[in-house]
């Protein structure tokens, strides 16, 4: 729980009235007789205080099991509403960024539509298979769809487009991309499509793609790869340069032609 917050926007009023949810003793029970990972804690707002402990640090195993856990409690039985609230209460400050960012970007939008549809997609995305089937770093892989799906809608509705013609359409891909060198967030979106395409070109395998995501924007290091791969940290390093200096051919070459900021995201 962010502590200090003096903020009254919707998000925070809608984490208040978790919390204050959370606190009372059904909550408490339903959290302790659940078996696995969660049973440790003696209630959920302990859970929620573990791992926004963790936030800013970089993504660890055992945020990862518990959040795996949560999702798959909250994808059936009994235990799926209170699972529902604990994710929201995990991934507020998450919500938070991504509405404020909205708010800053498109100030035509209301700010209640804005986290109203952040909170949408958040709660969609928990029942995706994509998600389902990811098995690591997935608090980085539900904050870049949530990212990704909140501007793609702020970009639509800001041309008065209808909300049915927003996912996939390549026009508010390009108009994201473009905002890359506005600040290091825009920048993540604009790498992470980039990688993209040079995976469905053919320019990277699915291994060097997942590689490079990890590193260049999950924050993993060198050491952290090569303990995943059975390699040594020197030789991964080594690797990764070679991956890059690929990638700064590619992009001096291709058709997209945005340098510099395509050079910028791969510097010596």
């Amino acid at each position: 729980m962010r502590t200090g917050s003096s903020c009254d926007c919707l998000v925070c009023r809608m984490e208040k009235s978790l919390i204050a949810e959370l606190g009372g003793r059904d909550s408490d029970e339903s959290l302790a007789f659940s078996n696995g990972t969660l049973a440790r804690f003696a209630s959920p707002l302990d859970l929620i205080r573990e791992l926004h402990a963790q936030e800013g640090r970089k993504e660890s195993s055992s945020a990862d099991a518990l959040i795996r856990e949560l999702l798959q409690k909250h994808a059936r039985g009994p235990l799926r509403p209170l699972c529902q609230r604990l994710l929201l209460l995990v991934f507020i400050p998450t919500i938070h960024r991504t509405t404020s960012h909205l708010a800053a970007v498109f100030p035509s939008l209301g700010y209640d539509d804005a986290a109203q549809h952040v909170v949408s997609v958040f709660l969609e995305f928990l029942d995706s298979p994509e998600l389902e089937a990811r098995g690591t770093h997935l608090a980085f892989t539900i904050a870049r769809r949530l990212r990704r799906q909140a501007f793609r809608w702020a970009i639509h509705e800001s041309r008065s487009v209808a909300p049915g013609e927003v996912v996939g359409d390549p026009v508010a891909d390009v108009e994201v991309e473009n905002m890359a060198g506005e600040e290091p967030f825009y920048a993540g979106i604009f790498l992470d499509r980039f990688l993209d395409n040079c995976r469905k070109m053919g320019w990277l395998s699915e291994e060097e793609h997942d590689l490079l995501v990890r590193f260049k924007i999950a924050g993993a290091t060198c050491q952290e790869l090569a303990g995943r791969n059975g390699h040594t940290a020197i030789a991964m390093q080594h690797r990764m340069q070679r991956l890059l200096d690929r990638l700064r051919r590619v992009a001096q070459r291709t058709r997209w032609e945005r340098a510099p900021e395509q050079l910028e995201l791969f510097p010596r």
